[in-house]
């Protein structure tokens, strides 16, 4: 279960006049790197249709669980139950994608850029589709995941829940990974801390990559608006800690030179690595 491999909900009803397709976009990364908040940036464009939404219930919020929070919203999970490389109706998975006329439509699940078998079965279903990847500090994005994890999985060792979160953190194979299926040309990839300093900014140039246009986008409030639930982060070793950053500076150093726009001062733990050397 700390892998979350639920099969994805059924597709949402398809409104008069709407059709379906290949999404127009998908995010495939990563965890606990500020995803549901860009989603919801993303959402507040008025050409971006959200088809998927759950009906709010009387306290006008939207029902979550930790294991389901934005199935039939933000994430569809439609490959995750695979395993392997396999055979399937790409119009299955459209299915997840009304939308109406001069609109486009996406989802973003963290984890098809971490299962080795997703990005060539979702190239099958949608060879065009733009992909969007944001990515956080790895100690930051560790120690969120952790602490996530944990409260999910509360019976789950820790050493469980390490391995796990330890090999979502080499960004730039599974970047590499992505790239061998989908042309680059097609992947945008952000920095949740440049998102952060610039907001409005990094959301033009996202709308920009996906070819929206922002003269009627006005900011909004799910610009600085936080998004998601926050928990108890678990305290690591200072060993640990320095282990962790040394087995994915390799990877870490690869990902800042093939994607020079990633500002290496943004991510503290970088520094921190620097200083003990």
């Amino acid at each position: 279960m700390l892998n979350n491999v639920l099969r994805p909900a059924p597709p949402p009803p398809i409104p008069p006049g709407w059709q379906t397709g290949p999404p127009d976009f998908v995010g495939v990364g990563s965890m606990k790197s500020g995803t549901s908040w860009w989603w919801a940036v993303l959402a507040g464009h008025p050409a971006v249709a959200t088809p998927r939404q759950q009906p709010a219930d009387a306290t006008g919020r939207t029902p979550a669980t930790p294991l389901r929070p934005p199935y039939g919203h933000k994430e569809v999970h439609f490959f995750d139950h695979y395993g392997q490389i396999a055979e399937f109706d790409p119009a299955t998975y459209h299915r997840y994608f009304p939308r109406p006329p001069g609109h486009l439509v996406g989802e973003w699940t963290p984890r098809y850029m971490y299962d080795l078998w997703t990005p060539p079965m979702l190239h099958t279903a949608a060879p065009d589709t733009k992909l969007l990847v944001l990515l956080r500090d790895p100690l930051q994005r560790l120690l969120s995941a952790l602490a996530a994890q944990q409260q999910w999985f509360p019976s789950a060792p820790l050493a469980v829940i390490m391995q796990h979160q330890f090999h979502r953190s080499f960004y730039w194979r599974q970047l590499r990974w992505l790239t061998t299926h989908f042309p680059r040309e097609q992947l945008l990839v952000l920095q949740y801390e440049q998102c952060v300093t610039d907001p409005a900014g990094q959301a033009r140039r996202t709308f920009a990559f996906l070819g929206l246009d922002t003269t009627h986008w006005q900011p909004g409030r799910e610009l600085t608006e936080k998004v998601g639930r926050t928990y108890p982060r678990p305290t690591l070793t200072s060993a640990t800690t320095k282990a962790f950053l040394h087995a994915i500076a390799p990877d870490t150093t690869r990902l800042l030179q093939e994607f020079p726009h990633l500002e290496a001062d943004l991510w503290p733990s970088l520094r921190t690595l620097r200083k003990r050397d």
